[in-house]
């Protein structure tokens, strides 16, 4: 789980976690603490978690057997662009191609480096004089997905 803002820039990893887990356990057990009043997208596998002072903003899944409303579409195109923050972010991060793949590393720590190492670079990537689009600084916005 990451953690980031509208520059694209990793705030918070969680510890690297089994495919079994569930995304919304593993974020109540996080609990980070985020500033009132600021906004959290967050992805549809952490339904229900939304932390106290926060604004979540969620695109709706569409229900079983059924469609969307017209509101509820809207609501959803209007927050995709939005929300391509945090895959630039998680694909800025894969550069490292180590974390693409299957990492056949033996031990918790030694896969958690690995994907410490690759979130600073792209921190570091982000954090370049020399980028080409630097996004504007929203002081109170966070994006939050897997």
């Amino acid at each position: 789980m990451t953690l980031c803002d509208s520059t694209q820039y990793v705030h918070f990893l969680s510890a690297t976690e089994s495919g079994r887990a569930h995304d919304k356990k593993l974020a109540d057990e996080y609990a980070l603490h985020l500033p009132a009043g600021c906004v959290l997208r967050q992805d549809l596998g952490l339904l229900g978690h939304a932390p106290t002072g926060v604004v979540v903003e969620m695109p709706h899944k569409k229900p079983p057997k059924r469609e969307l409303t017209f509101a509820q579409k809207l609501y959803n195109q209007l927050l995709s662009p939005l929300r391509v923050v945090i895959e630039h972010a998680h694909s800025g991060i894969k550069r490292l191609h180590m974390v693409q793949g299957t990492i056949r590393l033996r031990g918790e720590w030694v896969r958690d480096t690995v994907m410490v190492v690759a979130c600073g670079l792209h921190n570091l990537r982000v954090r370049s004089p020399h980028r080409a689009h630097r996004a504007p600084v929203h002081a109170k916005l966070a994006n939050y997905a897997e």
